[in-house]
Formats: C-alpha cells, structure tokens, sequence
C-alpha cells in the first residue's frame, strides 16, 4: 500500500459520504504549514474511501494534487484508516450514517478478497493476514471504527431513511446529532412494529360489557436523548384523537363502570376521552409504587385511575381506598389488587377476562 499522487479533479467523491464537513480552517492551517500528513485513501478506481475533509481543504487552497493512499484489500483500508484515527489531530469523526456510508464503500474490498480466497488452499488460507479472515460484517466494522452491532443498528436506520424519508429522515438525522445509534435503533423498531399492528389491527371484542378498564399507550414527546424513556416503550403509542376516535361506548353496558388509567402528563387529556367514550368521572384512584420512574420535573411514583360511569350502575365499592399501595411489575403492568372484568390495551393474558392489546389475543368474558 504505497503512497502516489492524483489530481483532485480525477478522484470520484460518493454522494453518501460526509454531508456536514465541519470546519476547515484548522485543517487548511495544518496542511499549510506541514503539508498533508496523512494522504487521502481511494481505491484502485481513484473512488474515494477516506479523506473527504482533507480533499476539500486541499480544493479550497487551490492545490490541483493531492497524495493518496491507494488500498486493494480490505486489511489495507484498516491500516490506513487507523492510522488517521491515531494520529490526525485534525480529523472529524464519521457521523454514524456516515460510517454506514464508508462501510458501504468497503464491501466491494471484502466481496473481492473473498473470491480471491475461493481459489485459496486451506495452508495458504492460515497465512492470511487476520483482517482476511472471520465474518465480513465484523472486518467492516473494524475499518470504520465501529463496532459491529452499532454499525449494524445505523445500517437499518439508514436504509430506513433512504426507503422513506418523510417517515425516517428525521430518525437518521437524530441520531447522527446525538450520535446515539442505540436510542434511535430502538425507536425504529417501535415504528415499525406500530406499522405492522396497524396494518392488522386485533379486532375489539363485541360486548356489552358492565365494566371496562383501558390502559391507553399515551402518546409522549420524543425525548431523542433520554433512551430509557417511553420514547423507547416496547408497545406503539397512539394520538389523543386515536384514543377518543375507539368506539367504547359501543362496546359498553347502558350501566357501565370504567376505569381509565392515566399518568400525570396526561391528566387532563383523561377528560377528553372520556367524553368522547361518553363517561363521567366520580373518583380517582392512585396508584402509589415503592420505586421511582422517569419524569420531566419529578420523578414519577404514581399513576392514576379514573372510576367513571354511564348510566346507573351498581358499585359496591364503599370499603376500598382512593389510594393504591403496590409493588411496580414489568412496564406497565398494573398490579393483581387492582382487576376486575374487561381490559383493553392489555399486556398480558389473564383468565375470565375479555381483553385487547397487541401484546394479547382477545377473548370474551361479559
């Protein structure tokens, strides 16, 4: 892997590479003052792998040559590629859909030295430098500096992008400005897991029934930096209209009870849906936990029960408390103490109920 020269104007620069070059001074100081330390690296086709940043330093400075490092193999691009890491005081790290993009570049390397090996024996195989052996994605990985699992998780971010961008766009540009590729991976997955129970959404049970409890998936802002948040909940989470829009009051006795349970952002929203299933609101219970939750300005420890009716039902309620003390499960699972006919918005499964949820089937129990 030696060191040539090529004018600038013959080295092709990837649409996909750095959209966002960061400054350039500091960069174009360096190089005038000790020229340019590490080459840019192309491939043998002059495409250009690494080095876009000092490529348009050395084009604002009026050079018509740069020197570059011409790699073959994906074991060179390794080299090349580390030693920028380690001793370039001026380089810009990759964003993460821009290591998606430098890995994407790589492949052909890798996709070249595995038909070279085809034709290998099993002796010259063990003489193999080590970035030549092993699973492609994890020699790519390496290149870029990633590891592999990450590299993997902004590759489904990225492809998501590309394939809808009014949908993802935003999702790759989050997570390339807080460079938090986990978070963002697990948003993804919630979008399109929504997508997938809204194409089939489980059918609601018929009715009528004479007590309804609903456990709506609230709809919160997207909070890109916090990734234990219900920005990350393992369930798709619907619209306030959403919410009002499901025909409850068809489901319900003439004399019903329904509890709707709610959480302190969503309080007054509670309301409105109730008014919009054709409920009125006669108590709150509150659910008091051992342990704290998230929350904006303070931590959450409680949650909130709306006991309210249609029509004249009988309740025989008189000896319980407004107040719940119970131990928290798994995310939003509401305590044992607390059920008693029908769920929607379920969790789990639970025998004599009639119940809906994605996380369940529906079975019916009046």
């Amino acid at each position: 892997m030696g060191v040539d020269s090529r004018k600038i104007r013959a080295i092709h620069v990837s649409a996909r590479h750095r959209r966002d070059l960061g400054d350039l001074s500091d960069l174009k100081s360096s190089m005038v003052a000790i020229g340019l330390l590490h080459p840019i690296v192309v491939d043998e086709k002059n495409r250009l792998l690494a080095g876009q940043r000092r490529l348009s330093a050395a084009k604002e400075l009026g050079w018509s040559e740069v020197p570059v490092r011409i790699v073959r193999t994906l074991d060179d691009a390794i080299k090349a590629l580390n030693a920028e890491r380690d001793e370039n005081t001026c380089r810009k790290d990759f964003l993460p859909s821009e290591a998606v993009a430098l890995a994407r570049d790589l492949e052909p390397l890798e996709r070249r030295a595995a038909q070279r090996r085809k034709g290998t024996s099993n002796n010259e195989r063990a003489k193999l430098a080590p970035s030549n052996k092993g699973k492609a994605r994890e020699k790519i990985a390496a290149a870029v500096g990633v590891p592999r699992t990450t590299l993997a998780k902004a590759e489904r971010i990225v492809a998501a992008a590309e394939r809808d961008p009014e949908k993802f766009e935003k999702l790759r540009d989050q997570m390339d400005r807080t460079g938090n590729v986990h978070g963002a991976f697990k948003q993804l997955k919630k979008r399109e897991q929504a997508d997938e129970i809204n194409a089939e959404p489980p059918p609601l049970p018929t009715g009528p029934f004479r007590v309804i409890v609903a456990d709506p998936p609230w709809q919160y802002d997207l909070r890109a930096s916090d990734v234990t948040h219900r920005s990350n909940l393992p369930y798709p989470e619907m619209s306030i209209a959403a919410i009002c829009a499901m025909p409850v009051g068809a489901m319900a006795a003439d004399d019903c009870v329904l509890w709707l349970w709610t959480t302190n952002a969503h309080m007054r929203q509670s309301y409105d849906v109730l008014n919009a299933w054709g409920f009125e609101s006669k108590t709150i219970l509150t659910w008091g936990k051992q342990r704290f939750g998230a929350g904006n300005w303070l931590r959450g420890q409680t949650e909130h029960c709306h006991l309210a009716i249609r029509g004249k039902p009988t309740v025989l309620l008189t000896n319980h408390s407004t107040l719940l003390l119970a131990s928290a499960g798994e995310h939003s699972a509401k305590p044992e103490e607390f059920y008693s006919k029908v769920e929607l918005f379920a969790r789990r499964a639970r025998e004599g109920w009639s119940r809906h949820g994605n996380a369940v089937t529906v079975t019916v129990t009046a």
